[in-house]
């Protein structure tokens, strides 16, 4: 390789967006006669040629950390936001548009680029390159003198181990950056690393919840997350987290058909969420192509919070009023009331973790209706008017409910209690109702040939519920082909009244 192919601007050409190659130059002209440094994630993905996971840059500098902040921000027209006003950590906000999304600036962690890289995180983070005087890229990247090899061998064997044993003490928060980066990068923690984190689990509270829900929903979103929360459960990491984890701890036997009690239901269920997630067209043939749409769009859903992610975390609390509402009747176990007040309290959790309105809304109505669905298969044959019911109460949550519900059955699938029979019969009345859903929902809108106001007049009835009841009533009569205008209507309703 020549020296203009080892050169940034050459090796960017050839694997970067020419917008996003744009603002490392913009950058490197911002950062003329400064101390400024790239460090960490970018120069780690630089190296290791992982151009698509790029999506921010870090930067440190040696002083006036803000105002040289102000002075990119300025220059890019981007908002200003700040990280860590003691710790002088700054971010700027570039368009969404754009392949690299962020820019975040920090005040030197020492008294030179080798102090600083002795405070980073992980070896394989340990790395630098000065912004304003490099010309060949690799030749220039500055690791770690503590042991410059171990950074080069970890990153070839994707080896995830913490610089230093007081990582997770000076940040807690990298302790869930390690289950992410075993999520994004198949990254691989050392026996000391998960250890140093079962040390210092609970120091997690100490960082700010949006922090933690940012992070944490990160590591939902992975195909595999089933496998890095029992992970994290090992490490204490869990309930350090959520600490109503430890209430389905101590829910056992005696609350539970599952040998390890309500909390391994409550895994088993995600873990089966995440694999019909994994697996819609298999599970949904007729129905997959609306249920990727449907899973794909998280327009009005907070940060890092996807439809999926946020399924698999209620999936994991969607029984977390068990507890405390068991009672035993004729030998059995009963747990009355414990959808609603489930949702309650998953309410408070959420709102504890900074989530959004629409994100608890979406996961209080999920809790609240698991049990519908299977209520509604009891008798095995689902009629139209309760189908129609649940439509128009669950909306477009609806995918969402059904496959929490087909997700809690097939929880049980090792148990001796578990009938195969009785899974096939569910899973075929949610695969039924998610077709009718989608027939119901993109087909011509149902004529209108009555309303509330005829009803109470032909009838002589007040405004109340029942005329709620009554119109559904009629629609269901239109759509099974009944009736079809008002005089046909009124007849069939006053058969009712």
């Amino acid at each position: 390789m020549n020296k203009k192919q080892n050169s940034i601007d050459y090796y960017l050409q050839e694997n970067i967006k020419e917008e996003s190659l744009n603002i490392l130059r913009k950058l490197q002209s911002l950062s003329i006669g400064l101390n400024v440094y790239v460090v960490g994630g970018f120069v780690r993905d630089m190296f290791l040629q992982h151009i698509n996971n790029i999506h921010d840059i870090d930067l440190i500098i040696n002083n006036n950390v803000y105002e040289y902040s102000k002075k990119i921000a300025n220059f890019f027209n981007a908002k200003l936001i700040i990280l860590d006003d003691t710790k002088h950590i700054y971010r700027v906000i570039l368009k969404h548009t754009l392949q690299i999304k962020h820019v975040d600036i920090a005040m030197m962690n020492g008294n030179n680029i080798q102090e600083d890289l002795l405070n980073r995180d992980f070896t394989i983070n340990a790395l630098a390159f000065k912004l304003n005087t490099f010309v060949n890229f690799k030749l220039n990247i500055i690791v770690s003198q503590h042991d410059s090899q171990k950074t080069f061998n970890d990153l070839q064997l994707k080896i995830l181990d913490t610089i230093s044993n007081k990582v997770f003490v000076s940040d807690p928060l990298r302790m869930l950056r390690v289950f992410r980066f075993m999520s994004k990068y198949q990254y691989i923690p050392t026996k000391n690393t998960l250890r140093q984190i079962k040390e210092h689990a609970q120091l997690i509270s100490t960082i700010s919840p949006e922090r933690i829900k940012n992070e944490f929903c990160q590591i939902l979103s992975s195909n595999t997350a089933y496998k890095l929360i029992k992970h994290m459960y090992k490490c204490k990491l869990l309930t350090a987290v959520l600490p109503e984890i430890k209430n389905l701890e101590k829910a056992n036997k005696q609350h539970y058909y599952h040998p390890g009690g309500l909390l391994q239901h409550s895994f088993e269920t995600m873990k089966s969420v995440e694999n019909i997630l994994n697996n819609l067209e298999i599970f949904f043939p007729k129905t997959y192509i609306h249920l990727q749409k449907h899973f794909n769009n998280n327009i009005m859903l907070s940060e890092y919070v996807t439809r999926s992610n946020l399924l698999k975390f209620v999936s994991l609390l969607h029984d977390n009023a068990k507890p405390e509402t068991v009672s035993y009747k004729n030998n059995k176990m009963h747990f009355l009331g414990h959808d609603v007040q489930g949702a309650l309290k998953i309410k408070k959790i959420m709102k504890l973790m900074k989530f959004s309105k629409k994100d608890i809304d979406i996961s209080t109505l999920l809790i609240a209706n698991h049990m519908r669905p299977s209520n509604l298969t009891k008798n095995k044959v689902i009629t139209i008017r309760a189908a129609l019911k649940l439509f128009r109460d669950i909306k477009e949550d609806i995918p969402d409910l059904l496959i929490l519900s087909m997700a809690d059955w097939y929880s049980y699938i090792k148990l001796k209690c578990f009938s195969m029979k009785t899974l096939k019969m569910q899973k075929q009345n949610v695969q039924k109702l998610l077709f009718d859903y989608y027939q119901y929902k993109y087909q011509i809108s149902l004529p209108k040939i009555i309303d509330g106001n005829i009803i109470m007049k032909q009838f002589n009835l007040k405004s109340g519920p029942h005329i709620g009841e009554l119109l559904e009533f009629v629609n269901e009569a239109i759509s099974k082909g009944k009736i079809s205008n008002t005089k046909e209507a009124l007849e069939i309703l006053s058969s009712q009244i």
